[in-house]
This record gives structure tokens, sequence and C-alpha cells, in this order.
């Protein structure tokens, strides 16, 4: 496995019921940071591993789902929809009960597939969040290099960062060629 995936959560202050309830899970994070401006406070609770952390991130961004105004961070990038975020991270939590956590994601992606999934039945990229994306680089769009156009598609996605992707690991050249 590569690199640790850094998560930070930035919570900003709030009178509602789901701020205590963040509150109180965000100060489990290894690295809690309280930060104030004009337009007021906020908390950000870093965990530098998701992994080690896993547990408490998925609980913690459940609720800030709630809460107007939080925002993710994955190493560096914010992430736009802490909804798909959160759907993403309970798919990675459910893979690691897995033997082989890849093995989940090939599961999903089936049962997706069998439902007008890639012309061919062979999974470009399986993950239950890409499928209906990636049907059309399947079909031969064109454009930039598939792997290029997968990366995209996951980033869009909200699932760049999980580690069972692995996407530069499973594109090989002649992929590239054959779908660009």
């Amino acid at each position: 496995m590569g690199q640790p995936i850094r998560v930070s959560v930035v919570i900003p202050e709030s009178e509602a019921e789901a701020f205590s309830l963040a509150l109180a899970l965000a100060r489990k994070a290894p690295i809690l940071e309280t930060k104030g401006d004009g337009r007021g406070k906020t908390q950000t609770a870093i965990f530098p591993d998701l992994t080690a952390s896993l547990g408490t991130v998925v609980t913690l961004i459940g609720e800030l789902t709630n809460l107007p105004g939080a925002r993710v961070i994955i190493d560096e990038r914010e992430m736009s929809s802490l909804t798909r975020f959160w759907s993403a991270l309970l798919c990675y939590q459910e893979s690691l009960s897995e033997p082989t956590p890849r093995e989940h994601c090939l599961r999903f992606s089936a049962r997706l597939n069998q439902f007008g999934g890639c012309p061919d039945q062979t999974c470009l990229f399986p993950c239950q969040f890409l499928c209906t994306r990636c049907v059309g680089l399947a079909q031969g769009k064109s454009g930039p290099s598939l792997e290029a156009q997968l990366k995209d598609l996951a980033r869009q996605a909200e699932v760049d960062w999980c580690p069972n992707l692995g996407l530069s690991d499973r594109i090989d050249a002649s992929d590239s060629r054959r779908l660009s």
C-alpha cells in the first residue's frame, strides 16, 4: 500500500445539534486545531492516516452531512460532495471485511454491469461509483488517454483517494492506445 491518506475535517462552529456530535468525534482525531476569522470559528480534525482512524472518520463524516459549511479535504484536495464522499467511504470500510478488498469492488460493479454495463462484460475499472461513468469510455469515446479519463471520472465521483482503485497500476499502455 502507498502513503497514508491524510484527512482534514473542517467543522464550522454552530448551534446545531450536529455540531456537538461532530465535535465530540473530532476530539478523537490525532490533531485538533481551532481557527477563527471574521466569519467565525472552525475546528479542524486532522487524521494523518485514514486507515488507522477509519471508524471515527466514517462516523464523523456521517454527522457532517447534516452540518452546513462542513468540509473534508483528502490530502490536498477538498471533496465537493460530502454525501458522495461518505458513500464511497462506507464502501471502502465494507471492503476491508473481505479477504481481498478488491473482491468487494468487483462484486458490486458486476451487479451494475449486469444491468447494461460494459459492452464486452469486462469492467475497465471495477468500482460501483464509476460503472455508469465508465461505460462511455468502454464504448470508445475519443479524448485524452484512458488513464487520464479514468482519473478524472474517479475525481468527479469522489473516489480517487480510494486505495482499492489502484488506477495507475491497472491500466497498461495497450489499453490506453486502444481506448483513447
